[in-house]
């Protein structure tokens, strides 16, 4: 098959109904009518000489050429994509792309130092880089950072994924809370708090296990609910009958309101490191992740924010 442009229309086709699971799913992604990309499909199948997917009433699906093809497809448009900022890093100053992710609510932290190097970075000269910020879970960020979808996270991960690059940031403390109507924060006496906690319900975030409670087994009962993201854990604490971690800083305003009650923050805290994360293959980076790293790791003396630490 000789790859024209027309055929290259083609293939970003059948890439839209792929990773939209179907014509119908498609429509809008492409902005085309579904009898259009019927059409468009029945061209690339006449040109490729094989079938690649069912659709009808049995609903969509590929075939096993077609499930090969793709995955050649995935390969090739990856390729695209790096000829691409490969070309944009010969120009002069800055230009392409900086994906990055992180966890939610960082922002209120005073020792995150996110927003000094962003600033720093949008600042610097001859900067035309496109700029994209996701919040996301870490495993997804780990994921996307392997895929090559993303060029650096930062987050709370429990392990270290091979391929991937770790370096500590800074330290996040966590404290233990209820809602104010909980039964446990009308009671002040250590040894019944200290009694009683392990029996409470209890949320966690998902990508920290039961990590955040040291002394809970892995299929412990007393977890009643799971959250992906700060902002989810808050809201089941606040309305819910549970006991969780929240960052200090995050949890400050309902602390100071009453709404949140701490329960023996002097016992019973913990500490979440914040990590850097990115491909380990140092020719992988591009001249603009290089540049916002720099940003990162050399804040004004005026910040006052430690330097980058090998993760432990």
């Amino acid at each position: 098959m000789h790859i024209s442009d027309i055929d290259l229309r083609l293939l970003r086709v059948f890439r839209a109904v792929v990773e939209a699971g179907g014509f119908t799913n498609a429509q809008a992604l492409l902005n085309i009518s579904q009898s259009t990309i019927s059409n468009h499909m029945t061209q690339l199948e006449s040109r490729l000489g094989f079938k690649l997917c069912n659709r009808g009433r049995g609903g969509f699906s590929l075939t096993e050429e077609g499930a090969t093809f793709y995955g050649h497809l995935a390969r090739f448009f990856q390729a695209l994509q790096d000829l691409e900022e490969q070309s944009m890093e010969l120009r002069s100053g800055l230009s392409g792309r900086l994906r990055i992710g992180m966890i939610d609510n960082l922002i209120t932290d005073p020792a995150c130092r996110l927003r000094v190097a962003l600033d720093r970075f949008f600042q610097l000269p001859d900067n035309a880089v496109h700029c994209s910020l996701d919040v996301l879970a870490p495993p997804d960020m780990e994921r996307l950072l392997l895929a090559g979808e993303l060029d650096v996270a930062i987050g709370i991960f429990g392990g270290q994924t091979p391929g991937l690059r770790y370096q500590a940031l800074y330290r996040e403390r966590d404290v233990l809370v209820c809602n104010a109507r909980h039964p446990l924060a009308a009671i002040s006496d250590p040894a019944a708090l200290s009694h009683l906690i392990p029996q409470a319900e209890k949320v966690i975030r998902v990508f920290l296990g039961t990590a955040e409670f040291p002394f809970l087994h892995a299929r412990d009962e007393s977890v009643m609910a799971s959250v992906t993201s700060v902002e989810a854990a808050a809201m089941l604490l606040l309305s819910g009958p549970f006991i969780g971690f929240l960052p200090h800083h995050y949890a400050k305003p309902w602390l100071e309101t009453g709404e949140l009650v701490a329960l023996q923050p002097e016992r019973f805290l913990r500490h979440s490191v914040i990590s850097l994360v990115t491909r380990n293959v140092d020719t992988q980076q591009t001249s603009a992740l290089r540049a916002f790293l720099n940003c990162l790791e050399d804040p004004p003396d005026s910040q006052a924010v430690p330097q980058l630490r090998s993760a432990s």
